[in-house]
C-alpha cells in the first residue's frame, strides 16, 4: 500500500511540474487526426436489414445497429502528438464520480447534452478528466475551462468511450 501511495504522489508531482510549462489552448477540432473520416467508422457497421425508419427502439436490429455504432465511435483515433502536453480546453462536464458538491472525475465533452443523449460523440471528442481532490460541481449546462496534462489514454464509461485523459490542475468557468 505504501508503494501505491508513493506512486500516486510521484504522479501528481510530475503533473505539477508539467503545469509549469506553457499551456496550449486546444480547440476540439484539433483532437481529430488529419484524414479521419466518419465514413471510415460507418463502413465498420454492417448495413441494416430493413429501412431505419421502420425500426422501433426495442427492435433487435435497431439494438444491433446501435451497439455496432457505439463500438465504432469508441474506436475513433486520437492525435498522439498531444500526449503529455499542458493544455486548456473548454467543454461541458458529465460527472462520473462526485463527493457532495465536488466532481472528482468526469467526461469533458464539446457540446451540451453529449453522452447524456445518444449516441455519444466519437472517442476523439470525449476527454476523461481526473482530478486531485475534485472541483466544485458546475451545472451540466455551464461550460468550463479545464487545464492540465493531456494523455492519449483511453477510458471506457457507460456514457461513452474517451480517447484522451486529462489530469486536471484547474477548472474555471468559461467566460
Amino acid at each position: 500500500m505504501r508503494t501505491a501511495w508513493a506512486l500516486i504522489a510521484l504522479f501528481w508531482a510530475a503533473l505539477a511540474s508539467a503545469e509549469s510549462r506553457p499551456v496550449q489552448d486546444l480547440p476540439w477540432e484539433a483532437l481529430i487526426p488529419a484524414g479521419f473520416s466518419y465514413a471510415d467508422l460507418a463502413a465498420q457497421i454492417e448495413a441494416p436489414t430493413a429501412p431505419l425508419s421502420s425500426l422501433a427502439d426495442d427492435d433487435p436490429e435497431a439494438q444491433r445497429l446501435y451497439s455496432a455504432m457505439r463500438d465504432a465511435l469508441a474506436q475513433a483515433p486520437v492525435v498522439d502528438a498531444y500526449d503529455g502536453l499542458s493544455v486548456r480546453i473548454a467543454g461541458f462536464v458529465v460527472p462520473l464520480e462526485q463527493d457532495e458538491d465536488r466532481v472528482l472525475s468526469f467526461l469533458l465533452v464539446p457540446y451540451y447534452g453529449a453522452c447524456i443523449h445518444t449516441p455519444p460523440p466519437p472517442a476523439n471528442q470525449i476527454i476523461h478528466v481526473e482530478t486531485q481532490g475534485g472541483f466544485k460541481t458546475p451545472g451540466l449546462d455551464e461550460p468550463v475551462y479545464v487545464t492540465g496534462t493531456l494523455r492519449t489514454e483511453r477510458h471506457d464509461a457507460d456514457l461513452g468511450s474517451a480517447g484522451y485523459t486529462l489530469y486536471a490542475g484547474s477548472m474555471t468557468p468559461y467566460l
